[in-house]
């Protein structure tokens, strides 16, 4: 039980940190404070993701330990960085875009959205967080999913010089479901974590 509540106490901080590091603006901290804002974000998510994957017992694991669950964790954990470091990589191979960022768009598509899915249906399986709150990271996905629809339904259908005038509500879907799966999911888990600690228990003392 220590173990359990010690591992959503740092790892549920740890993205709510990441949620906070988020909502830092390049117009607040300029371009280079927000490049190594977001690398110290990426580290902290990929930490706290995977701490959630192991736990500091195989109890407090939320997947169990079990390796399907720890592999994709780790992929949607670490491919914040990843994408970070190859995208700085791809500018210097190919700084006027080509084939290999054509490659890159569609893996940074795919491979987040089967590893996160893969994640989700693994803690939904596991008994380690109680219902219904294991099926909290689909929720999630599912926001993210409405995202990306609604936001392909309007580059469908709106005029490309009208585009534009949707901006701003691009901007808070993302900002909301980027929040959701960060500083959402760590406020649950230390809710999660308080609602484990063990009541007082009064002692009466004999007369």
């Amino acid at each position: 039980m220590l173990s359990l509540r010690k591992t959503w106490m740092v790892a549920g901080s740890g993205l709510i940190i990441c949620g906070v590091i988020g909502m830092l603006q390049p117009s607040v901290l300029g371009l280079t404070g927000s490049a190594v804002i977001t690398v110290i974000g990426d580290v902290i998510y990929a930490a706290s993701v995977l701490l959630f994957a192991i736990g500091f017992s195989r109890e407090a694991s939320i997947v169990e330990r079990r390796p399907l669950g720890v592999t994709a964790m780790a992929i949607v954990g670490l491919w914040p960085l990843a994408g970070f470091i190859l995208t700085r990589l791809l500018a210097l191979v190919e700084p006027s875009g080509g084939s290999a960022w054509t490659v890159y768009g569609y893996l940074s598509l795919l491979i987040p959205a089967a590893a996160g899915l893969l994640a989700a249906v693994q803690i939904a399986r596991a008994d380690a967080v109680p219902s219904p709150w294991r099926l909290a990271p689909l929720w999630v996905l599912g926001a993210y999913a409405v995202t990306w629809a609604i936001s392909q339904i309007i580059f469908v259908t709106v005029r490309s010089e009208s585009i534009q005038a949707f901006a701003d509500m691009f901007f808070m879907l993302g900002a909301l479901t980027s929040l959701a799966g960060t500083l959402g999911l760590g406020i649950l888990a230390l809710v999660l974590d308080a609602r484990k600690t063990p009541r007082s228990v009064d002692v009466y003392t004999s007369r």
